[in-house]
């Protein structure tokens, strides 16, 4: 199976995945046949990829670190939560079961792969910032108490822009400098809402005020920096900064995974903890199982393993020949790279 973009799916493909809507309930299950009322049924409802089964994918098999339908069900529940239908403590046990999943699949590649487009950007997001968080501190051999508030402070880190105009943060164009200062003060509101939560610690509050802090003391609202940040904050930035790149938004396409880590390596020990991303690159995969890459031959070829000590250097299969390329181990390969992913 491989992921694709929706745009690019052909009537008559197979679903490898099933899907579901942002109740977290079943739509359609694996090995459907897509029709083209089906296709256009699902860019109206927002889906933007799928995962399918063809032949140059062929016996590649894409496990999920958290199930899509828990990510559904925990974005929506927490959307109903902070919108006043509900309560803070009810959230523990669906970060519960992410840990939980997080630690069982803690071998799975985590791809972070959006099937949704910006209108259902907001509560998978902080879902999605939990998820990474959570594994950069499996890496960093933290406690399972500690993954529960981090991934509580991840889920949580946005609560602020509740506070901020919708037609603010949906803005296409550039942000001027008064509305940037509005969209400035979300970890403030974020933390002000938070005070009265007396199931948070206070470690878990400040991750949510910090999580814009950077490393070099350019970030705010305070301009703290190196370990004025708290650990949690610290990974947050990176998780946020990560999920947030490699979006699509309302007003510009998704970066690419690989140029999301390199911007974050290139910012080391400048806005972002080197610890932490030294711990976030072995966690998250930079070309996912079954995508489908260019080399600097020009020959395009399918992701069918990844090497966690060699990121960038995967084994492939030519999609015409389906040949086998080795870029880390043959030495046959070594002016070989891949530059650039094809979805």
């Amino acid at each position: 199976m491989r992921f694709l973009s929706i745009n690019k799916v052909e009537p008559g493909t197979v679903l490898a995945k099933p899907l579901y809507g942002n109740q977290g309930v079943i739509l359609l299950r694996e090995n459907v046949v897509l029709t083209e009322n089906i296709l256009s049924r699902l860019k109206a409802m927002g889906y933007t990829g799928l995962y399918i089964e063809d032949e140059i994918s062929e016996g590649i098999v894409i496990e999920d670190v958290v199930a899509e339908g828990l990510k559904l069900r925990t974005a929506s529940r927490l959307e109903e939560i902070i919108n006043g239908n509900g309560n803070i403590a009810e959230m523990f046990p669906m970060i519960q079961d992410i840990v939980s999943s997080i630690i069982t699949n803690k071998d799975v590649e985590l791809s972070m792969r959006n099937l949704w487009g910006h209108h259902e950007y907001t509560y998978l997001h902080c879902v999605n910032v939990a998820i990474l968080a959570v594994s950069v501190g499996i890496k960093m051999n933290l406690p399972e108490d500690d993954l529960i508030y981090l991934g509580t402070a991840g889920m949580l880190h946005d609560i602020g822009k509740n506070k901020i105009p919708s037609s603010l943060l949906d803005k296409k164009g550039k942000l001027s400098d008064e509305e940037f200062g509005i969209l400035k003060k979300h970890p403030e509101f974020g933390y002000d809402m938070l005070t009265s939560a007396q199931e948070l610690n206070s470690v878990t509050r400040a991750g949510v005020l910090q999580h814009h802090e950077r490393y070099d003391g350019s970030g705010y609202p305070r301009g703290l920096k190196g370990n004025e940040i708290t650990l949690y904050a610290r990974i947050l930035a990176v998780a946020d900064t990560y999920d947030a790149m490699t979006s699509d938004r309302a007003y510009r396409d998704a970066y690419a995974p690989s140029e999301a880590v390199e911007y974050l390596m290139g910012n080391g020990d400048q806005l972002y903890d080197n610890l932490v991303i030294d711990a976030f690159v072995r966690c998250v995969t930079i070309y996912p199982l079954g995508s489908c890459v260019e080399l600097n031959n020009g020959v395009r070829a399918v992701v069918v393993m990844n090497y966690q000590d060699c990121v960038l250097r995967p084994l492939l299969r030519t999609i015409e020949s389906k040949e086998m390329i080795d870029l880390k181990n043959d030495t046959r390969y070594l002016n070989l790279c891949i530059t650039k992913l094809v979805i």
